[in-house]
């Protein structure tokens, strides 16, 4: 087998020259490009998580606080998880912006790695773009997390609400609990227009339950 490389069979056009012309301009403005594009995702990004952020510190304790332990731990691990995202496509987009390369190169070293200062140039747009492409995947998923979590706090039931069950001389009497004042428990019992008031000297035992028979 004949490796031996060939000579061309001629001069390379204007075309040719013309094209290779395109690709260095191309190389050139390929980095920066997609650096512009990260910074602006990263002041997006930025902003973003500092609005959820504050919403969820003044308004989260308070828009979950009615809400059953279980959907309220549902709306917690989907907020959370899409708030952590939300992180993770910050810290993609500022690394893809900065760059991620902790150490100064020489020009030795990108003439052994990637043989030309193009090549190194190309390598690294290349690097900065699948950077920016994991930051906009994660903050696709994290704004689905936070809308999900959203929703369910639209549609979770409330939480039950406690009533007292009180058992006096003349029988048990369940109902929420209005006030207990003036030695007389007061509770608004379903189906009765006016409070039940109870005196407390008449009451052998109280007890919280969730519903009333």
């Amino acid at each position: 087998m004949n490796l031996r490389p060939r000579r061309p069979t001629g001069p390379p056009s204007a075309a040719d020259l013309a094209e290779r012309d395109r690709f260095r301009e191309l190389v050139r403005e390929s980095l920066p490009a997609v650096r512009a594009s990260a910074e602006a995702w990263r002041n997006g990004l930025a902003a973003f998580i500092t609005l959820i952020g504050a919403a969820i510190v003044i308004k989260g304790r308070g828009t979950t606080a009615e809400l059953p332990f279980g959907w309220r731990v549902a709306v917690t691990v989907l907020v959370g998880g899409g708030l952590a995202l939300a992180v993770v496509g910050l810290w993609h987009a500022l690394a893809a912006q900065a760059g991620n390369r902790p150490l100064a190169v020489t020009l030795a070293g990108i003439h052994r790695d990637h043989g030309s200062v193009d090549g190194f140039e190309v390598a690294t747009a290349i690097s900065a773009a699948r950077r920016l492409t994991r930051a906009r995947r994660a903050v696709a998923v994290a704004l689905v997390l936070l809308f999900a979590g959203t929703a369910l706090t639209w549609w979770a039931p409330a939480a039950r609400p406690a009533f007292l069950k009180v058992t006096h001389g003349t029988g048990t009497t369940c109902g929420a609990l209005l006030s207990a004042d003036g030695g007389t428990v007061r509770l608004s019992v379903a189906g009765r227009a006016g409070p039940v008031e109870i005196p407390l000297a008449s009451v052998d035992n109280m007890a919280v339950t969730g519903t009333c028979p």
